[in-house]
């Protein structure tokens, strides 16, 4: 018995037509549900009276016989002795007032005159790092300012 409906073209049309109305369902569920809302910043910056958490990356590039940093009211954030060349971390809570803090860095390198650097990276919580750096001999001493954008 041959069967000549099966091979007609308008059986064929009909069968991709059934096939595509089957997939459409499936699509249409996929594409039509509203987007997930996007998720909130883990946590707002904090206010400018609250102390900000912050890890302080230091870096030296030769040994420095002391290195110490202050806050421009005077409170000692690091005071080191016997520094060695390369880098270290510490936690430390930072007056960040108005997105912006300044810092003064003192660091006695010793009697070499060869130039060196020491490279300080603050890394306060919900803000960007960011990283400043002094160039010199023998004792060195300089502001740093930080400044970062609010959101």
């Amino acid at each position: 018995m041959d069967c000549k409906f099966l091979h007609s073209p308008l059986a064929g049309t009909a069968g991709v037509l059934a096939t595509l109305g089957l997939l459409a369902i499936p699509l249409r569920h996929l594409t039509s549900h509203r987007p997930l809302p996007a998720p909130s910043p883990l946590a707002p910056p904090p206010t400018a009276d609250a102390p900000t958490s912050a890890i302080l990356r230091l870096k030296c590039l030769t040994p420095a016989h002391s290195l110490r940093l202050t806050t421009e009211d005077g409170t000692i954030l690091l005071n080191l002795a016997d520094v060695p060349a390369g880098e270290s971390e510490c936690d430390a809570l930072l007056p960040i007032s108005h997105d912006s803090l300044e810092v003064s860095l003192q660091a006695d390198l010793g009697t070499s005159t060869a130039d060196t650097a020491v490279f300080l990276t603050i890394m306060p919580d919900a803000r960007d790092a960011q990283t400043r750096f002094v160039l010199g001999s023998g004792s060195l001493s300089q502001p740093l300012r930080f400044n970062w954008q609010s959101p």
